[in-house]
């Protein structure tokens, strides 16, 4: 149950508690006019006026009444709580993906010499990537750039689909 739910049943709680007593109220008021009537007009029994012997429990219930359709209220309107703890959890697990994604690659990477983690990084940023752009991307000379993806390839760490004149460098374990 969220807050906008509970917000709209304590208003729902508060109009029957002022209902109650507002009919409470009245029942009581006619047997007291009764009460009244009978003693020829007098409204004191045993030196206090009827009117004034029951008050207190209906000013404690109307300002229950009211507290509780103000609670109601502000759950139902004002407090957004609920919401912002969602999005703070997914922005939160959002970053914590990236973390353990980023320290899984690096994790990976640490296997490598210092060519090949060049290479597998390049590949990882852009998927696909041509082997001519490559081999600018990472400043390699071309001779050296075609050996090093012969080998990675053999050890099957990337794959290379031919595009045209050029291929287009794929890792096979995705990150």
């Amino acid at each position: 149950m969220n807050n906008r739910h509970i917000g709209a049943v304590l208003l729902v709680v508060a109009l029957f508690i002022g209902i109650f007593l507002f009919v409470t109220k009245q029942q009581e008021d006619i047997y007291l006019d009764k009460i009244i009537e009978e003693q020829g007009g007098v409204c004191y029994v045993d030196g206090i006026c009827v009117h004034d012997q029951q008050f207190i429990k209906y000013f404690l219930g109307g300002l229950l009444a009211v507290v509780v359709a103000f609670s109601g209220a502000y759950l139902l309107f004002f407090d957004k709580s609920q919401k912002m703890l969602l999005q703070q959890h997914k922005e939160v697990a959002s970053a914590l993906k990236e973390a353990k994604e980023k320290d899984v690659f690096q994790a990976y990477l640490a296997g490598f010499s210092e060519e090949e983690q060049k290479v597998l990084k390049a590949v990882k940023e852009q998927e696909g990537i041509q082997q001519s752009t490559l081999r600018y991307r990472i400043n390699m000379p071309k001779t050296s750039l075609s050996l090093l993806l012969k080998s990675l390839e053999e050890r099957e760490i990337i794959t290379r689909k031919e595009h045209g004149k050029t291929n287009e460098i794929f890792l096979v374990r995705k990150f």
